[in-house]
């Protein structure tokens, strides 16, 4: 029986590792804010870039860092493993300031730094252009380990998130139409 899953989705518009848009960003800071009240989630925001590591897409080792995602709770609860880690793709210096923010999570969640960073968010980009949806792809990574330290992994390149999350959102909608 497997007691960790550990997954991680790479990409967005335009291929790997761009077109990251509001959603996402309002998400992680959503994570900052929420370091005492983790909405459910038990320690699972406190855990903030708790673990470093190197996963192979096929084409060589990235470094990922762990993240508090709302997949932790959602893979928990389709899949019954207790033991759930997300990781993401950054570049050193976000990786840093992630692990930074263990540490001054009170200052990050004050509500003048939140209005801060809720504008400095809104100021970017809203997500991938068209054509970065159109041309860019997403790779997804998923392992296993069972209580003995074996492990399964598995690697699946999709359309780029935005295009397949509205992908399977209307499958899903015509398979219960369908019955």
């Amino acid at each position: 029986d497997a007691e960790l899953l550990s997954v991680l989705l790479w990409g967005g518009g335009g291929g790997e590792g761009g077109g990251r848009g509001w959603g996402f960003f309002f998400q992680a800071e959503d994570g900052i804010r929420d370091l005492v009240r983790s909405r459910g989630l038990g320690d699972v925001y406190k855990r903030q870039a708790w673990k470093t590591r190197a996963i192979d897409f096929g084409r060589g080792p990235v470094t990922c860092v762990t993240i508090p995602w709302g997949d932790v709770s959602t893979a928990f609860h389709s899949t019954g493993i207790p033991n759930i880690e997300v990781y993401a793709v950054f570049p050193a210096s976000v990786r840093r300031m992630l692990v930074a923010s263990r540490w001054v999570g009170g200052l990050l969640a004050a509500a003048p730094v939140q209005r801060m960073l809720k504008l400095a968010i809104g100021a970017g980009a809203p997500g991938p252009s068209a054509s970065q949806r159109e041309q860019g792809f997403s790779l997804v990574w998923g392992e296993v380990r069972d209580d003995q330290g074996q492990a399964r992994m598995s690697r699946l390149r999709t359309p780029e998130g935005y295009q397949l999350t509205a992908v399977t959102a209307l499958t899903a909608v015509r398979r219960v139409l369908a019955g």
